[in-house]
């Protein structure tokens, strides 16, 4: 044992137990001495010992008093630097509302190098695509963000006519997206953020404004350590205007971006692969099960998949951005890897060419729907319009070879008793070793956010109306029928939302009581909301795959009336008649206010138990999504005024 290993106990004791034997074995003058010594010695020790603690401790204070200190200049000095850069700022924001207010060469001069001097700093800090690093040259506003030798050395005339007329030239969208960026990089990040999450789903902008709000984001969430919010943003540029937002490097901006997938597979309840560019009733249909599976909790994941056409450069639907809330509903990228309790594809016509680069999708159970026949037009009309559209919409036995090479192991599912038919009857051949499931993905529809809360208050007029795209099969060809279905009768408008050009060929022109609107000019819920009735009647021969638009009739709350082939589709929810029946159903249902409301609570119940968000959700869980317990109970009783 060492001489540094001895601790002070061990040294006591031997001290204790050497006087100790000294006192017991000595004449009793010499003991006392010796325990007189002894105390001595204690006491000096004890002395001593105080007085290297109180030293230690002394010490201790003053490297903490010192760190305090240091802590306090440094918190000073931060303190300082940001009221500095807010005076700053105001300053910056006060001369621009000054300048903006005279509009004078001398205020808009005072502004531009008030702004140079402010912005200078960050233009060589940050990145580009809104950020300020990219200020230089056109900035991703739009806007010139270089000046002139001429601004930096003492430049004193205003700005260029040049520069005026760009910027009266931007559409408001524009000026939106570059107030945003300035707010964003000039410290007001929440106001900046708020503003261009507005304008990525905005869809009154241009699907470039879009893609360049995403890509500002994405450079924020990068700039601040968010890397898959950044890589979010940088998706849904890409998606929002493909080629826009490769801007000139021709690169995907999730590619420039350099952002990593995450290593650890994202898990969805639900994963949605769709051709989300589309207009019509096949994104309403992919909204209203994305709503559903949002509000129960469940998370959905988003697999944009454009079908192999001519215009690739086409954007995501809007009303598809603006259900993305990067939480419970995002987009995957090509590079990730996923997995799901269930993979749903909505749109055949992706089978006939899939795509070469796609996320991979470890699926516990994969579905493809039906919400097409393979054939545009069965029966008598089946070679008509040969010329303007080819007949068939999507090749069966190409379909089974691609999805089959994609998904693996999957089931085919059709949107309606419409579509099973044509699949059994015409096509059973081609589907060799693809099962047809046994019920039906039917389209389904938020009934009580649709529902008005009563009739169209009565004036004397009875408004018909009806909404689809503006295409030749969505309407009868033959001129009397078409007339019978809206008849002009004294009083009788036709209101049609989505355009009538097939329709003024069809009967020479737009009859004077029609109101047409063109498609997506007016929220088709509004729309409906102001009629009376609804009738909806397609080309003779054209199998309607479903029919999303008489479905929100009924959800509205209009008595739907509908050629019998519907009948499979909607049972009791709507009446069945050909066109010249219309007008006989019509003045029955005006003239007997009991038979009006009976039918508007016939629809209802049908749409509850059969069309429903929770009817999705029994559908969903039934195929092994994990759906809350509160979400799968039976449909309540509707009641109707």
């Amino acid at each position: 044992m060492s001489l540094s290993s001895i601790s002070r106990t061990q040294v006591v004791s031997v001290a204790v137990v050497a006087v100790t034997a000294a006192v017991a074995f000595s004449p009793p003058r010499l003991a006392l001495a010796l325990v007189f010594a002894g105390l001595a010695v204690l006491a000096l020790g004890v002395v001593f010992a105080v007085d290297r603690e109180r030293r230690t401790l002394a010490e201790k204070m003053e490297e903490v008093r010192v760190q305090l200190d240091e802590m306090a200049r440094d918190r000073h000095d931060e303190v300082s630097l940001a009221r500095d850069r807010d005076v700053r700022v105001r300053q910056t924001i006060q001369e621009a509302a000054d300048a903006c207010a005279d509009r004078t060469v001398e205020g808009w001069a005072r502004h531009e190098r008030q702004q140079a001097r402010v912005s200078a700093p960050l233009d060589q800090a940050v990145g580009s695509g809104g950020s300020p690093e990219g200020r230089s040259g056109e900035d991703s506003g739009g806007r010139s963000g270089a000046h002139s030798a001429g601004d930096s050395g003492g430049h004193s005339g205003g700005r260029s006519s040049e520069g005026t007329e760009r910027e009266e030239a931007r559409t408001p969208a524009e000026r939106n997206l570059a107030t945003a960026q300035d707010l964003l990089w000039n410290g007001y990040s929440s106001l900046g953020l708020a503003r261009l999450r507005g304008l990525g789903a905005d869809s009154e902008a241009s699907p470039a404004v879009r893609a360049e709000a995403h890509k500002t984001l994405s450079n924020w969430h990068r700039a601040t350590g968010q890397p898959e919010s950044a890589r979010d943003h940088a998706h849904l540029a890409d998606l929002s205007a493909p080629r826009a937002a490769r801007g000139s490097s021709g690169v995907p901006s999730l590619l420039t971006a350099r952002i990593r997938a995450p290593r650890a597979a994202r898990h969805f309840d639900v994963v949605l692969m769709s051709d989300f560019r589309l207009p019509g009733g096949s994104t309403g249909s992919n909204l209203q099960e994305i709503t559903a599976q949002r509000d129960a909790g469940l998370t959905t994941g988003l697999v944009h998949h454009p079908v192999l056409r001519a215009d690739q450069s086409r954007g995501v639907n809007p009303k598809i951005l603006a259900a993305v809330d990067n939480d419970r509903v995002r987009f995957v990228a090509p590079d990730e890897r996923v997995t799901c309790d269930l993979l749903v594809v909505r749109f055949p016509l992706i089978g006939q060419r899939p795509m070469d680069v796609l996320p991979t999708v470890d699926a516990a159970r994969r579905i493809v729907v039906l919400n097409q026949t393979p054939n545009r037009r069965y029966g008598m009309e089946e070679g008509a319009h040969e010329a303007e559209a080819p007949n068939e919409a999507w090749n069966v036995a190409r379909c089974v070879k691609g999805f089959t090479s994609m998904l693996g192991e999957h089931s085919w599912h059709p949107i309606s008793p419409r579509v099973r038919e044509a699949m059994v009857l015409h096509h059973s051949s081609e589907m060799a070793g693809v099962p047809l499931a046994d019920e039906d993905w039917t389209n389904v529809i938020d009934v009580d956010a649709w529902r008005r809360g009563g009739r169209r208050n009565p004036d004397g007029r009875v408004l018909l109306g009806r909404h689809s795209r503006d295409d030749r099969d969505k309407w009868p060809g033959d001129p009397a029928a078409l007339a019978a279905a809206y008849p002009a009768l004294p009083g009788w408008e036709t209101h049609v939302l989505g355009g009538t050009r097939f329709a003024e060929q069809t009967l020479g022109g737009l009859p004077p009581h029609w109101t047409a609107h063109p498609f997506d000019s007016v929220d088709a819920r509004e729309f409906l909301h102001e009629l009376d009735a609804y009738v909806y009647f397609t080309g003779q021969g054209h199998l309607e795959p479903f029919g999303r638009a008489p479905l929100e009739a009924i959800a509205v709350g209009l008595p739907t009336l509908l050629p019998p082939s519907f009948a499979p589709v909607f049972g009791d929810a709507a009446l069945y008649t050909e066109p010249e029946g219309v007008r006989a159903e019509i003045e029955a249902l005006m003239g007997d206010e009991e038979r009006y409301a009976r039918q508007v609570r016939i629809g209802h119940e049908v749409l509850r138990e059969r069309f429903s968000h929770q009817a999705h959700l029994r559908r969903l869980f039934e195929l092994g999504v994990r759906v809350p317990a509160e979400f799968l109970e039976a449909p309540s009783p509707l009641l109707v005024p």
